[in-house]
């Protein structure tokens, strides 16, 4: 039985690898913007489909890697994330591989799904969650958060398994700025939950070989620049 041959840590960060034999290169991809609205209830804040603008910057990442040679798309089993992987897949005559360990952390798991931000708090009251989760970049400064331990589990043990399946080519992973972060952090030995503001279906290229992670770009959104001149705070 052949062994396979271990890629090199140099070519594993090299940006112009000419082979992916012994290795899988990743793309992060978060979904598009989602739609959202005033004091939305929180179930349905926490599984919002696309908006306009999300289904056209959908289509514009699809068509920035239509030439990249993906070998598979996976997805989160989240209404944005698997129609922003639609529009990628499509592009290569590929279903979508749908993994629910991808979903976005929830942020307001323990709070009534049935009623708004605004119902559970004074607007003083959010911007004082809202600061001190910016202070401290952690996703338990939400008193409602999902428990950050079994999300970061269920990201790693759907993301590993899709890497090792993986081997010797590329794949395009669409999920969420919660999931990507998570990954960035665990990679780069970062104490944060939250690096950096990823924008929406902005890629970030990551190679994988045996246990070794590298990170090569992180929210590369320019394929929106075109038309999006702004960020709504709501959508952010």
């Amino acid at each position: 039985m052949t062994t396979p041959r271990r890629v090199r840590s140099i070519d594993l960060e090299n940006p112009f690898a000419e082979s992916f034999e012994g290795m899988c290169e990743v793309l992060l991809i978060r979904h598009g913007e989602q739609q959202f609205f005033d004091n939305i209830p929180l179930g349905q804040a926490y599984d919002a489909p696309l908006s306009a603008l999300g289904r056209r910057q959908a289509e514009a990442v699809g068509e920035r890697l239509a030439n990249a040679r993906i070998g598979r798309v996976y997805c989160s089993d989240m209404k944005r994330a698997h129609d922003t992987a639609k529009a990628v897949a499509g592009h290569h005559g590929l279903n979508e591989i749908v993994m629910p360990g991808l979903r976005e952390i929830d942020l307001w798991q323990n709070a009534p799904q049935d009623k708004g931000l605004l119902d559970i708090y004074t607007r003083e009251q959010l911007a004082d969650v809202y600061r001190e989760v910016t202070r401290t970049r952690k996703h338990s400064a939400y008193p409602f958060c999902e428990d950050v331990d079994s999300f970061r589990s269920r990201v790693f043990t759907a993301l590993d398994a899709a890497i090792a399946e993986s081997h010797g080519m590329r794949i395009a992973v669409v999920c969420h700025g919660g999931v990507i972060n998570a990954v960035l952090s665990h990679v780069l030995g970062s104490s944060f939950d939250h690096l950096v503001a990823v924008h929406h279906t902005s890629v970030s290229v990551m190679r994988a070989a045996d246990t070794r992670r590298v990170i090569l770009t992180v929210n590369d959104y320019s394929h929106v620049m075109p038309f999006q001149t702004s960020r709504g705070d709501v959508n952010a």
